[in-house]
């Protein structure tokens, strides 16, 4: 995960925490209203799309996360500029996953 808050347009993503320890912000750092968070090995998060994130600390130098994204969905960075409004409006229009990530079809994703 990058160390700058920035946030997915065009999908939501799954992240997998293969290794180490590290603390995370959900929400952007400016935003009262943000979740941070450790997160390690086994930790599976799921970001819904325009939610910012970033890497505040890794905690163990092992750290290493994979992301991922629903198929035939490509992702973008966005930054919350200006420019990006008209990305920013089509978010709401996504579709959500057709499948929870990790359970399947009966999965507490499906549950929104």
């Amino acid at each position: 995960m990058y160390n700058v808050s920035h946030f997915h347009s065009t999908s939501h993503e799954v992240l997998c925490i293969v290794s180490g320890r590290a603390k995370l912000c959900f929400g952007g750092e400016e935003n009262p209203g943000r979740v941070e968070t450790v997160v390690g090995q086994g930790d599976v998060v799921v970001v819904p799309a325009g939610v910012a994130h970033r890497l505040l600390e890794e905690l163990k130098k092992d750290f290493l996360m994979v992301g991922s994204y629903p198929i035939g969905k490509d992702w973008d960075m966005c930054y919350g500029t200006a420019e990006e409004e008209d990305k920013i409006q089509k978010i709401k229009d996504l579709e959500w996953f057709s499948t929870d990530p990790v359970y399947g079809s009966e999965g507490p994703v499906l549950r929104v």
